[in-house]
């Protein structure tokens, strides 16, 4: 459900609640960190990006979503009633650590202000270099391929189908291997070693 601080009495959340039952059919009903936006930062404000990002704890990694590239609370006038806002959301899985890094928050963050600032959906196979090391240090991860998330899928589609995509920290290498070669074709051969493709900034 949605962030007991942000509903209030009468709420109707069924994109939201679409979304986190989804992720509680594989991590159950735990504790996890949310990063809520100041209301006048969320959608629909002008150049309003998300409505925030949550992180789920597993066993061994945390499991980011972001809330907000799809239509959370009802359809809005214009939107074709088969696609839920952009069509999906991004995930992003990074290793265990005490509390979830906030270099991930940052990097859905600009993974998803990009698809907004450009007007232009993402897709299961689309790539993007952020400018920068993922984790905003000295990571040799300096760009993002974009898959089906592998772990979790929503399944229930109250305003819209959507779909959940994965974002991946890759080196500069693979980013131009990509380049040639196609983003999936990159990302299955590293799911050889990592079949989960676990953003790790130790990684490079």
């Amino acid at each position: 459900m949605m962030p007991e601080a942000m509903a209030t009495a009468g709420d109707r959340t069924p994109g939201w609640d679409s979304i986190t039952d989804a992720f509680e059919a594989v991590y159950g009903r735990t504790p996890h960190e949310h990063r809520a936006l100041p209301p006048n930062r969320q959608p629909p404000a002008p150049g309003a990006v998300l409505n925030g990002i949550s992180a789920y704890r597993g066993e061994d990694h945390w499991h980011y979503v972001t809330f907000g590239l799809t239509e959370l609370f009802t359809k809005r006038t214009g939107q074709p009633p088969g696609v839920s806002g952009w069509g999906h959301e991004l995930t992003l899985l990074t290793p265990e650590s005490d509390t979830a890094p906030d270099w991930g928050f940052e990097l859905l963050m600009g993974v998803a202000r990009t698809c907004v600032t450009h007007g232009r959906a993402f897709h299961a196979g689309a790539r993007l270099a952020p400018g920068g090391s993922v984790d905003g240090a000295s990571s040799g991860l300096v760009a993002i391929g974009l898959r089906a998330d592998s772990l979790v899928q929503p399944t229930r589609f109250p305003l819209g189908r959507y779909e959940l995509l994965q974002a991946v920290g890759v080196t500069l290498g693979e980013y131009k291997l990509m380049q040639r070669a196609g983003t999936l074709m990159v990302l299955e051969r590293l799911a050889k070693r990592d079949p989960r493709l676990l953003t790790n900034p130790a990684r490079a």
